[in-house]
């Protein structure tokens, strides 16, 4: 680690921040309804997709899919992979339409998305809102995991599915309804 962090250090350019003022605060920031609505489609989505993923291995067992978790975990790899590449070509242009679709058929490609949401909606600021969106990103991955155990500790496997398309929902009709958000 060290090394790396060296050679980080020695390669990397310096580049200056934004000086604080008003309308860079978190504060402010937060104050803004689109950067909560990307917060909540990056939590409920993301805490969706840690549920389901920590226990794919129980949830392969009792679909009974042919070759088990090791199938499982190579289609998922292939579908991150796949859909990382066509984030990174679609993002900029139809980031409404490719968050629906993300959603519902795939999670790799969600932090270049929801990155891209969150710093189209506002002018200054962006590492602040970029941070926020991190954050709730991370907290997202600790309850989704904590949901998916409580569930599989306290009932069948099945309802971390019924409770992955639960928290869908709402992100799904956000991205497709919130118009000013993600259709710009």
């Amino acid at each position: 680690i060290f090394i790396v962090a060296f050679l980080g250090q020695a390669s990397l350019p310096t580049v200056e921040g934004e000086k604080r003022t008003k309308t860079n605060s978190l504060l402010y920031i937060i104050r803004n309804k689109s950067v909560i609505i990307c917060l909540i489609v990056t939590f409920l989505t993301i805490m969706a997709n840690y549920g389901l993923y920590t226990y794919i291995s129980p949830l392969s067992e009792y679909f009974e899919i042919y070759g088990g978790i090791k199938i499982v975990s190579i289609l998922f790899g292939i579908g991150t992979i796949v859909s990382v590449i066509l984030a990174g070509k679609f993002v900029d242009e139809h980031l409404g339409a490719l968050t629906a679709s993300m959603l519902i058929l795939a999670f790799g490609a969600l932090v270049t998305i929801f990155q891209t949401a969150v710093t189209r909606q506002v002018e200054t600021g962006k590492d602040v809102a970029t941070s926020l969106q991190s954050s709730t990103f991370n907290f997202a991955i600790v309850f989704g995991s904590s949901l998916g155990g409580l569930i599989l500790a306290n009932a069948s496997v099945l309802y971390i599915v019924y409770t992955t398309i639960g928290l869908l929902i709402v992100p799904i009709l956000l991205s497709l309804f919130a118009r000013k958000t993600f259709y710009k």
